[in-house]
């Protein structure tokens, strides 16, 4: 029995990384940071996103609705960026974003800067 699960727990630990879900690794701004308001708002990957399964949205941070910008996915999947369709002012904005990577699990998060 012994000899069975060894290679079994082996196979499982080596696959799970391929498994894992899409996780933001870094952003532009950087979440928490204070800026002078950016152009273009930038979120890299641990992997691959599906670009018709993915996106973003753009708010001010106190809950008001979402502002025009723009959501796009690199064409190597691993960069989102989110385009302000006007400057933004002085404040605390939230991106949220959702991605499906191969494991077709959709996940979500949220990056939060201030423009000062």
């Amino acid at each position: 029995m012994r000899i069975v699960l060894l290679p079994v727990a082996a196979i499982a630990l080596i696959a799970a990384p391929a498994f894992a879900h899409p996780k933001v690794v870094a952003s532009t701004p950087a979440a928490g940071a204070s800026v002078a308001a950016p152009r273009v708002i930038s979120l890299t990957f641990s992997e691959k996103l599906f670009e018709r399964m993915s996106g973003a949205t753009l708010a001010k941070a106190d809950g008001a609705s979402p502002l025009a910008a723009t959501a796009a996915v690199s064409a190597d999947g691993k960069t989102m960026t989110v385009t302000p369709a006007s400057p933004l002012a002085a404040g605390a904005y939230k991106v949220d974003w959702f991605g499906v990577g191969a494991d077709t699990h959709r996940v979500t998060g949220t990056i939060s800067f201030m423009v000062r």
